[in-house]
């Protein structure tokens, strides 16, 4: 068996560079959303205050038990995977044999060998030569990385590991997406009236519940990664019980309003007095199973700080097909069907179940990766004290998901206005213009995490040529979702609706949705593009002067004033992605990225836990 490879280890300590791709301080903190569009980074202004939050986190008691606890955990990690052949990162260090394997590749395209190495410097008698390479590889790249010696890495192998990340983020958004897919599919051919009630309850579902839900789970992505990294693997688990409580907290008056006052709010809303009542029933049958929407949210999280990120896709992999069955069996089967009121029923199960699910994970798995270390029993006391420090990651994460979230169920509401056949339309055109998305929004987060990495690393040339590879793949993609939308519409307003006329106004639109998608693909990647470069600022200022005082009032006038319908919504909607993706792509193209290198060590070098536990990063 392969020995660990430590950090104390002086072939380690004495490494040169400080940002090489193997750091774990570079590791990315993504929010993936699974009832919105997107997902974001955390703004860097507030990683900078993460690490500071995570200090201050400690009394002189917890500091103490936390250097006790990690020297023995440290200790502990003997196990490494067999061979190097997986992708278990090593103990001791962040070294994934997948990433080091990159780098030897990256290596040998720049025609730099690697070195030899000899062992007489390191800690254990016997070395294994897999250890033995891996040092020599992470030496040598330490050394070409410094001298600026790897400069290039072809196109096509860049197109090649953007399409091999790609891949399980679509399979994992397109399952989560599935869920509210399969509620409208199956609602859908009850009638318009149910149609467009499940839209208006899953449109107030978002903008009150599961964004404000992701947005405070944000800060997680900061506290846990930063905790984890520097092996106060205790204060994982307790900032995972103080997000968890902090959000049912918030959450218990919003379930409150749901029970009592939901007819009341929609009224306010929409005209239609049927497909209020149907909605209120959706919020209050739905309300039942956002607890274990916010233990699965908040858990994901858990896991993905220590780097176990297929956890959440092997639940939706079960959860999924559970809930299109459900579905069909509670809204259509004449034996224990209850209609209209079995759709959300059936996401309430399933969101339990995604928890429950991920939790037997978490205790069963026998991965490398335990994640039973970060976890050191409930404590209630606790978790409902240091609120204000999660408070300050959490909110801006809350601000920034709300904003998009907000921006396109207005056109649901401005839709409700246009009747109800209209607005039936509107949710199966939303419904297709948002599973399309996750194809182009699993380039985005591939192509975010590999510049951020590559700037991590001091490695400009690749980070551009990245970034210019993933809006060139973004656009292909963008061609597959138009040919999809525009070559089937009939087939999918049939597919959701037997209403004729809801059919008629869904293929009358989707053409121009479908050639939205070229926008919308380039808005997707290049906001990831950006969100690597650590320009979050940009993306959010052009998201909002193109939204809110471009694309919502233009649809406005041309719904209301120029009587375009639906079709003028999407207009407004279409001008503001088209604006939205060539000004970021602008911004990206014509970005320092040498800059960007300086910026990324600075912030880096700002983050790096104090000497206490400076061994552990």
């Amino acid at each position: 068996m392969n020995r660990p490879l430590n950090a104390n280890d002086s072939s380690v300590q004495n490494s040169k560079h400080q940002f090489h791709v193997t750091n774990s301080e570079r590791r990315a903190s993504v929010i993936i959303g699974s009832a919105g569009r997107a997902g974001l980074f955390i703004p860097s202004e507030f990683i900078d205050r993460g690490s500071a939050l995570l200090d201050d986190e400690l009394s002189s008691d917890e500091e103490q038990e936390s250097d006790t606890q990690s020297q023995s955990q440290s200790q502990e990690e003997e196990v490494i995977s067999s061979g190097g052949n997986n992708s278990d990162t090593w103990s001791g260090t962040s070294i994934n044999p997948s990433i080091l394997r990159e780098e030897q590749r990256l290596l040998d395209e720049n025609n730099i060998p690697i070195k030899n190495k000899t062992t007489d410097s390191l800690r254990y008698g016997s070395i294994n030569s897999d250890l033995d390479n891996s040092i020599a590889v992470v030496e040598t790249w330490e050394e070409a990385v410094e001298a600026g010696k790897v400069v290039k890495i072809s196109k096509t192998a860049e197109t090649k590991a953007l399409t091999l990340s790609s891949i399980p983020l679509m399979v994992t958004f397109v399952l989560q997406n599935s869920l509210s897919v399969a509620s409208v599919f199956s609602v859908g051919h009850l009638g318009s009236t149910e149609l467009a009630a499940v839209t208006i309850g899953a449109m107030t579902a978002n903008i009150s519940a599961y964004s404000l839900i992701q947005g405070l789970a944000t800060c997680l992505d900061t506290l846990c990664s930063q905790a984890y990294g520097a092996k106060k693997y205790h204060l994982v688990g307790m900032y995972f019980q103080k997000c968890t409580a902090l959000i049912f907290t918030i959450f218990l008056p919003i379930w409150l309003f749901y029970i009592f006052f939901g007819d009341w709010l929609l009224g306010k809303m929409i005209p239609d007095p049927l497909s209020v009542k149907l909605a209120a029933n959706y919020l209050r049958v739905i309300s039942l199973g956002i607890p274990g929407y916010i233990l699965f949210e908040t858990g994901k999280r858990f896991l993905q700080s220590q780097g176990i990120f297929h956890a959440s896709t092997y639940v939706l992999c079960i959860c999924a097909p559970l809930n299109a069955l459900m579905n069909y069996l509670f809204v259509w089967n004449k034996h224990i069907g209850i209609g209209y009121i079995g759709a959300p029923l059936a996401v309430a199960i399933n969101y339990w179940l995604m928890a429950i699910l991920l939790f037997l994970y978490t205790i069963t798995t026998k991965s490398v990766k335990n994640p039973r270390k970060c976890w050191k029993g409930f404590q209630f006391y606790k978790s409902f004290r240091g609120w204000s420090k999660l408070s300050k990651l959490a909110l801006p994460g809350v601000i920034m998901i709300e904003a998009e979230f907000l921006a396109f169920e207005l056109l649901t509401l401005f839709a409700s206005h246009l009747g109800t056949n209209t607005l039936a339309a509107q949710s199966v055109v939303t419904t297709m213009a948002s599973l399309t998305y996750q194809v182009p929004f699993a380039i985005s987060i591939a192509s975010a995490t590999r510049i951020a990495n590559f700037l991590g690393a001091s490695l400009p040339a690749l980070a551009e040529n990245c970034a210019k590879v993933g809006l060139v793949f973004g656009l292909a993609v963008s061609v597959l979702n138009f040919s999809f939308l525009f070559f089937f519409q009939k087939s999918i307003a049939h597919g959701f609706t037997s209403d004729e006329n809801v059919v008629v106004i869904v293929a009358k639109i989707l053409p121009l949705v479908a050639f939205i998608q070229i926008f919308d693909a380039l808005n997707a990647v290049s906001a990831g593009c950006l969100r690597g470069q650590g320009l979050q600022k940009i993306g959010g200022t052009v998201n909002l002067i193109s939204y809110y005082i471009i694309g919502l009032p233009v649809s406005y006038i041309l719904t209301f004033h120029y009587g375009l319908g639906l079709y003028g919504l999407w207009l407004g909607t279409g001008l503001a992605l088209f604006i939205i993706g060539v000004v970021q792509s602008f911004c990206i193209l014509t970005a320092d990225w040498d800059l960007l290198v300086r910026e990324a060590r600075r912030r880096n070098s700002e983050s790096i836990p104090s000497n206490r536990s400076s061994s552990a990063v």
